[in-house]
């Protein structure tokens, strides 16, 4: 449930981002290394 969470708020956010990393990265908070690994994780590369 959680993992489906993270995935969720990780497109969400790659959306209002129009898919740029960094911004999607600020917008979660995250560091732009997170994000990639959390993409990853996700198969959201």
């Amino acid at each position: 449930m959680v993992d489906r969470a993270e995935k969720r708020a990780l497109s969400k956010a790659l959306q209002r981002a129009n898919g740029i990393k960094t911004v999607a990265a600020r917008i979660l908070g995250v560091s732009r290394w997170t994000l990639y690994n959390k993409l990853a994780e996700h198969g959201l590369t």
